[in-house]
C-alpha cells in the first residue's frame, strides 16, 4: 500500500519584518525543521504541540499552501499543487481562521456552490448532503444565514461543507474546538466511516476529547517533530 502523503527533510521559511525607526528590518525564521514523516490510508493523526509550534503550518505545507525551502513534500505521489482542481477535489482543509460559508445567504447556498467547485454529481450530492443533515442536526439551519449561527452551529455547518465531496484526505485545523460536545460523537463517527473508505484525517485540536479516535499522535514543539506515537 502506498503512502499517501511524503515529507522528506522538508523546512518552510516564513519572512517577518519590523521596523527600527524609520528602516525596515526583515527577517527570516524556520517554521518547519527538517520534517520527515509519512502517512498512510486510512489514518487518523492528530498533531499537537504549543501555540506557535508549527501544527498549522505543517497542514497548510501537506495542502500545497507552503513551499518548503528544503526537503519535498509528496502527496498521492505528486507535489501537492493548490491551483490544480483534480488536486484540490481529493483534499479538504478547514481552519477555525477561516470560513468557507457564505455568510449572509441561506446555508443550502454554501453547499450548492461547494457542489459546482468541487463538480459533484446531482445524484451524490443529494445523498451526501442528505446524509450529513442527519448526522450534523443541519435541517433547521439550510434556510438561515451562517451570521446568525452560534459557534457550534458554525462549526457543524463548516464540517459538513468540508465533507461534502468525499475528501480523501481531511485536514482540521481547530475547527473541532467550537463543536459542542454534544455533538462530538457523532462526528467521531463520520471520521471513523471516513477511514473506512480510506481517507486520511489529520486533526489539531488543543481539546482532548476530539482527539479520541487518533489513531496516531504527532507532537511538534518549535518547529520540530519531537515525538509521533501510535495508539
Amino acid at each position: 500500500m502506498a503512502h499517501v502523503v511524503e515529507l522528506d527533510g522538508v523546512s518552510i521559511e516564513y519572512e517577518s519584518w519590523h521596523y527600527r525607526g524609520l528602516r525596515r528590518i526583515v527577517e527570516r525564521r524556520l517554521a518547519l525543521q527538517d520534517i520527515t514523516l509519512e502517512f498512510w490510508p486510512g489514518e487518523i493523526v492528530g498533531v499537537v504541540g504549543p501555540n506557535g509550534s508549527g501544527k498549522s503550518t505543517l497542514l497548510r505545507t501537506m495542502c500545497g499552501i507552503h513551499i518548503p525551502v528544503q526537503g519535498e513534500v509528496k502527496v498521492f505521489g505528486s507535489k501537492p499543487n493548490v491551483f490544480d482542481p483534480a488536486f484540490k477535489r481529493t483534499i479538504g482543509y478547514g481552519s477555525s481562521r477561516r470560513t468557507a460559508l457564505l455568510s449572509n445567504l441561506p446555508l443550502i447556498d454554501s453547499f450548492t456552490l461547494h457542489r459546482e467547485l468541487y463538480s459533484v454529481e446531482s445524484a451524490e450530492f443529494s445523498s451526501r448532503l442528505d446524509f450529513l443533515t442527519r448526522h450534523l442536526d443541519l435541517a433547521h439551519l439550510m434556510s438561515r444565514p451562517p451570521r446568525e449561527f452560534s459557534q457550534g452551529q458554525r462549526a457543524r455547518a463548516e464540517l459538513g461543507l468540508l465533507l461534502l465531496h468525499a475528501p480523501r484526505l481531511l485536514f482540521l485545523d481547530e475547527l473541532t474546538e467550537a463543536l459542542d460536545l454534544e455533538y462530538l460523537p457523532r462526528f467521531l463517527d463520520l471520521l471513523q466511516e471516513m477511514r473506512a473508505h480510506g481517507a486520511t484525517v489529520f486533526l489539531i485540536s488543543h481539546r482532548k476529547d476530539d482527539l479520541e479516535c487518533a489513531d496516531r499522535l504527532i507532537r511538534i514543539e518549535a518547529g520540530r517533530v519531537v515525538s509521533d506515537e501510535r495508539r
